[in-house]
């Protein structure tokens, strides 16, 4: 049971109580002040910290940062950022930013991604991991026709090879094998990508099955979780029956969007009849499509997606998860954070005008 440090925000408690929730099982340590946030932290070493800026998050953020540097750290502020405040951000070492008010979706999204734990959508397939024949806890977080990223409970060096077994539900187990193209160790356990060896036609065609969209009813709404590559072989026919209502958009899993890709989506978006849709947890080739074609996200808004940041000192590169509001709050500045390789500046590694392009009628 992860233990998670919070401020007494009565917004974030709400979400904390909400039904996604529940599936991560968390211990919440709730903190009246800052005071308090430093004596919980430290009698009880929660692996995640949600702080309130207004109830000292940054000061608490900060000391946190600088006696353990593994303890994860989410900031929540209000509705605009002063650039002392977005200073502040990068100085105090926090691993995420947020803007009140929030949707339970958006703070759940994060905090899933901050613990490693599969976010909604990811769960309609098994996966075992075995390393010379003995069998390692893994967590998926990403899977395609051509490879895997894993979380794994063990260390593991690139060229190592794994052996998958992937189990969609109610159907046989397909094994796989792989080699791992690159590791990086995280809060003592190892993120990893892994390449596939040449597939037999039935695992490919199980996964592609696997890697191109889930659909998950969630009360009045329906979530859509699309993976993969968007391509000239891509069709979107079969989901136009089932979209009705509300419905969110997960492209956290879209790995490539071609033009001819595009096309076939942005015509599925005219096509569908939605009450009114919205896109999570965007990944990196979605939103450099929306940014270059408005009608890539349609009548409907971003609210998260990640983004490419890079390490100047020590070549670390990876994506983490921006809320649009944070962005927007901002004036479109993209926060710096802390290398968790060594500690200098991890900047946004792109340019801003270009990669928040799909934000600019927000900003207007």
């Amino acid at each position: 049971m992860p233990k998670v440090l919070v401020s007494n925000n009565s917004e974030l408690l709400r979400h904390f109580s909400a039904l996604p929730f529940k599936r991560l099982d968390l211990q919440l340590l709730v903190a009246n002040n800052a005071d308090d946030a430093r004596a919980l932290w430290k009698r009880d070493e929660p692996t995640l910290a949600v702080l309130d800026v207004e109830m000292g998050g940054f000061d608490v953020a900060r000391a946190i940062k600088g006696q353990n540097p593994a303890t994860r750290v989410i900031l929540v502020a209000g509705a605009r950022l002063s650039g002392d405040q977005m200073r502040q951000v990068s100085e105090c070492g926090c691993d995420e930013l947020l803007i009140m008010p929030m949707t339970a979706d958006e703070l759940h999204d994060v905090i899933s991604i901050q613990l490693g734990e599969p976010r909604p959508g990811t769960e309609t397939f098994a996966v075992t991991v075995d390393i010379g024949g003995k069998r390692i806890e893994a967590t998926v977080s990403n899977l395609s026709v051509d490879g895997a990223r894993l979380v794994l409970a063990h260390q593991v060096t690139e060229g190592q090879v794994l052996d998958l077994s992937v189990t969609p539900e109610g159907e046989p187990t397909h094994a796989i094998r792989g080699t791992t193209v690159w590791a990086q160790p995280r809060d003592g356990k190892t993120v990893v990508g892994v390449a596939f060896e040449k597939l037999d036609e039935r695992a490919r065609a199980v996964l592609a099955k696997l890697t191109q969209w889930h659909v998950v009813k969630e009360g009045e709404r329906l979530r859509v979780v699309l993976r993969g590559d968007f391509t000239e072989a891509t069709k979107f026919d079969e989901l136009l029956p089932g979209m009705v209502g509300r419905v969110v958009f997960d492209t956290a899993q879209v790995t490539y969007m071609n033009s001819l890709g595009v096309r076939a989506w942005c015509e599925f978006l005219r096509q569908a009849r939605i009450q009114g849709y919205e896109f999570h947890a965007c990944s990196v080739p979605f939103i450099l499509q929306a940014s270059m074609v408005r009608d890539v996200i349609g009548r409907g808004t971003v609210t998260s997606f990640f983004a490419p940041f890079h390490c100047i000192g020590c070549d670390h590169q990876e994506e983490r998860l921006l809320q649009s509001a944070a962005i927007l709050a901002s004036g479109l500045e993209p926060p710096v954070f802390k290398c968790p390789s060594c500690g200098g500046a991890l900047e946004f590694d792109d340019l801003p005008e270009r990669y928040f392009a799909f934000l600019e009628d927000e900003a207007d």
